[in-house]
């Protein structure tokens, strides 16, 4: 099962119609931090930057696996689209609210600092919620019957008999 995982990943790379499993969204999801790790830590030992690489490969199949993965929950691709820009926000809006304090604590109370203070705290807030509400959704069980985006996914239960 997590071989057919990992390969329906790559051949239903452009595939954004029908249902994906949990195991088809995790396998191939687990897989690739495993692997782009390995890389990072190989790229720096090398001096060269070969994780870009990676991320630029799997982008297209991971996205429509998460469109699949909704669809398996009968909601639309919405958070697919979210999820990359929150997971990027959240961290940002991190760091920025950090040095947005120590910031403005040094221009004794600048608005223009403080206005991007509250950006960059709402920036991590949403990114934040955001994130964790598409991975709650990428983790909650599929629709066991056929909903509007087919009848795949988690309806097909495995015969043991087959």
């Amino acid at each position: 099962m997590v071989f057919k995982s990992y390969i329906d990943f790559w051949k239903r790379t452009f595939d954004f119609s029908g249902r994906s499993t949990r195991a088809d969204f995790w396998v191939p999801f687990l897989t690739h931090i495993f692997i782009f790790l390995f890389v990072f830590y190989f790229g720096a030992i090398i001096d060269v930057p070969l994780a870009r690489y990676v991320v630029l490969i799997t982008m297209v199949p991971s996205f429509t696996v998460m469109a699949r993965r909704l669809h398996d929950t009968n909601r639309t691709m919405l958070f697919a689209i979210l999820f990359p820009i929150s997971a990027i926000a959240a961290p940002f809006g991190a760091i920025a609210a950090f040095i947005g304090m120590f910031a403005w604590a040094g221009t004794d109370g600048d608005p223009q600092v403080g206005v991007v203070l509250i950006i960059s705290t709402l920036s991590l807030i949403l990114g934040t919620i955001v994130s964790l509400y598409s991975l709650i959704l990428f983790i909650l069980p599929g629709n066991k019957e056929p909903n509007k985006y087919g009848s795949g996914g988690s309806c097909i239960t495995s015969n043991p008999n087959a």
